[in-house]
Formats: C-alpha cells, structure tokens, sequence
C-alpha cells in the first residue's frame, strides 16, 4: 500500500466531504474515516491524450480526492481487440453518498454488495455499520483480493467473495438491504430470495446496447416474496454493465455493414428523438435487444443477430432480418399515446417469473 502522510491527504478528504455534505452524521463520519486514496492507488484519465495516472504523478492525489468517478480496471474485448474497456471504477463519491443515503440502513443491518469494485464502498459500509454485517461479491478474484488487502490495511475485515454476483451470496442470507454497484438489465430473482421482507433493493436498471438508457431503481421486498419500486433516485446512475465472466467486458458491438445489402425508406421519425433519455428509455423497454448509437445526424440501431438500421434527415436503411427503424417508429407511438411518460413515471416488479417496468 501507498503510504502517504495525513497530513497530504487528510486537507483533501475533508474538503471532499464538505463538498459532498451527507445530511446524515453517520455517513458523514464513515467517509472522513475512510481515505478514498487507498483504494485508488491509480487511475485511467480519458483526456486528450489517455493516461494511467499512478501514485507518483502529482495529479493523482487530488484527482483521487475530486467529487469524479476513477476508472481502475481496463480490459480489452474479444470483438473490439484494438481498444481497452472500462471494467472497475471507484464511483463518483456523491454518487455512492446519494445510494448510501437511500438504503436507509439502521444499526444492526446487514448489507450485501453486489460489485466489490476497489473495496471504498465496502469500506464505508463498514464504517457504518460494521464489517460483521458486511457481505461484498465481485466476479473478478483479482478485484477482491486486492479489495481484501486494503480493507485490511485500514483495519476492516467484511465478508469477501469472488463469484457471480446475480446469484448474491446465498451462504450469508438473509439480509436487509442489497447495493449493486454495477448496472444490470434485469433484477435477479435471487437478490429478491435473499432479501428479508420489508428489505431494499438499489441497482441501476441500465441497458447494455446503450449504457446511457437507465436509471436507479430502489424496490421494497414484499411478505409474498416479490420486490416492487420506482425510479424517482435523483441520480440517474450510469454504472458500468455487470460482467458474466472476469476477464471480458459486458458490451455490445454494431454488426459490420454492407449498404449494398440496405433496404432504403423514407420515414417521419427524426432519429434525434431518441436524444430524449425519455423515449430512449421507451424504445429499450419495447425492444430490450435494441442497442443504438447516435452519430451526430446519423442514428444507428443494431442487434446480435446482425440486424441494423441508420437512419439520416428521414432516410432510412435497414439491412438483416428485423426492421429495427419499425420497432423504434412503434415504440414513438405508443410513447407519444401514453403521454410521453418520464423514466421517473415508471415502477418495477420482480417475482420469480421475471422483472415487469410499466408507467404508474
């Protein structure tokens, strides 16, 4: 571990903690107990040009103590071997103080946490609520023992484990609350099973195809053993898609594409329309496969199976077995008949059948 004297860092974290100013005294004092350089011993700045930024540069000590999120994980995919790919980061501090806030945990809880990441959330967990009722999960064993070690260096000693965090970690329910710290596309029943009754749930609700579709969600676990909740999180979240193995990043790629093999329509839907996260968000709960990407006037969606459709100035080319520019006209209509409903306008549920987001 980088040792660095407090008198370095202690100006920077108390400075950071006014500046994020938790409403609740005893979050405000896990997070001046937990100095968030630890866990971040360096970190992945995308400016012009991109840098790792180590303990020796003297940019990393403030960066660590700036209200931004850090990223410390890179990977590259199979499908796109020429680029690296974000896989761990240290969240955005306010960020996991709006999450944390919103638990609303009480002394004695117990708390899984679904994405061990650096180790800084299980830290503050800890903190508050001590380490014995502490459980962190992370697909990635690297990430947790280096997570382990840390805690261990600031004297906590939570309940660690490298494995797939959708099947949480049934061997330490049941508990009161559960935290992802990654995004998912689709709550796990077994977060719910593990939950007791009255418990909460937080996650970001996010879409791979587009990982800027989404918002937090927070569900209450019901007496029958289902979960229900809203969107109203005044953060949208943003975080990074949960991984279904170690080493490969969770992403989704555009198809390669022949415009020889486009049919060519004319259409009345502007594809700047799915600029609003609102209707983005409607188009990904009609057709969850759908991923998109927008390229200044020109918008691409795309699925798995090889199908596409850029759509530019009401032109419109599709290619492949599904005419993706029909879903996205589709779900604009029943967007527009429903009253444009906001992200913030939905509920979830998730029973043991599956997950279900509908407006309120």
């Amino acid at each position: 571990m980088t040792n660095i004297p407090e008198e370095r860092w202690r100006p920077l974290l108390d400075a950071l903690v006014d500046e994020i100013a938790p409403a609740d005294p005893a979050w405000r004092e896990a997070f001046l107990s937990v100095p968030r350089h630890v866990f971040v011993p360096g970190f992945h700045d995308e400016r012009n040009p991109p840098a790792w930024i180590g303990s020796d540069d003297p940019a990393w000590l403030p960066g660590v103590y700036a209200d931004q999120s850090l990223v410390t994980q890179l990977r590259r995919h199979p499908d796109d071997p020429e680029n690296w790919w974000p896989t761990s980061s240290s969240s955005r501090p306010s960020l996991m103080l709006s999450m944390l806030e919103a638990l609303d945990v009480a002394d004695g809880m117990r708390v899984l946490e679904i994405g061990t990441g650096t180790g800084y959330n299980a830290a503050l967990l800890g903190a508050r609520l001590g380490d014995r009722h502490v459980v962190s999960v992370d697909i990635d064993p690297e990430l947790v023992e280096t997570a382990r070690g840390r805690l261990a260096f600031l004297g906590h000693h939570p309940v660690l484990v490298a494995a797939d965090g959708r099947e949480g970690c049934p061997g330490e329910a049941p508990y009161d609350r559960v935290i992802a710290t990654h995004s998912v596309e689709r709550v796990p029943y077994t977060w719910v099973s593990q939950t007791r009754p009255g418990g909460v749930i937080l996650v970001d609700i996010r879409s791979v195809g587009n990982t800027h579709i989404g918002h937090i969600a927070r569900l209450t676990v019901d007496d029958d053993g289902t979960a229900s909740g809203d969107f109203g999180h005044a953060e949208p979240g943003c975080f990074m898609p949960a991984r279904s193995d170690a080493a490969t990043p969770n992403r989704r790629f555009p198809p390669a594409m022949d415009l020889r093999d486009a049919i060519t329509r004319v259409s009345d839907l502007d594809g700047a329309v799915l600029g609003d996260p609102d209707m983005a968000w409607a188009l990904w709960l009609a057709a969850p496969d759908i991923g998109f990407v927008r390229m200044g006037q020109r918008t691409l969606l795309f699925t798995s199976d090889g199908s596409w459709a850029l759509a530019e100035e009401g032109r419109v080319r599709t290619a492949g077995t599904r005419d993706l520019w029909a879903a996205a006209e589709n779900a604009h209509a029943e967007w527009e008949s429903a009253g444009r409903p906001a992200i913030g306008d939905h509920t979830i549920t998730v029973t043991p059948e599956g997950q279900r987001i509908t407006p309120a």
